[in-house]
């Protein structure tokens, strides 16, 4: 909720605008394009270079965690068990087929970034200007 205030009483605003296409990137797009570029070639690789398991999994949670500059480090703390269980959802879906794979964690990601948004509309600052 104190974010909340902040944003409704205007000190997140700039002069006056609103710019609210960059929230709706990181709740609509950014989830579709960070999936198809970002997952996808570097766990396909993992998957045939033969890396155990845990490995990808911690180490492409950590990696694509570490993508988003926008928190500090609490919040990379906090929300890196998110980054695993996406990482796991897209291995465990890829064993029924990559189509699975991507839908899945589409849907995940675009409702994780919502959830984040709106708990937080401090995470992503500029969906308010």
């Amino acid at each position: 909720m104190p974010e909340w205030a902040m944003v409704s009483d205007g000190r997140v605003h700039r002069n006056g605008l609103v710019d609210y296409s960059m929230g709706l990137g990181a709740i609509f797009l950014a989830p579709i394009l960070e999936t198809i570029f970002i997952f996808v070639p570097i766990l396909e690789l993992c998957r045939y270079c033969k890396v155990k398991t845990i490995w990808t999994i911690l180490g492409f949670a950590l990696f694509f965690e570490l993508l988003h500059t926008q928190r500090g480090f609490w919040g990379h703390l906090i929300l890196y068990p998110t980054m695993i269980s996406m990482t796991v959802l897209y291995l465990s879906m890829r064993k029924k087929s990559f189509l699975h794979a991507l839908l899945f964690t589409g849907a995940v990601h675009e409702f994780y970034n919502f959830t984040v948004v709106m708990a937080s509309p401090m995470t992503y600052d500029k969906f308010f200007y």
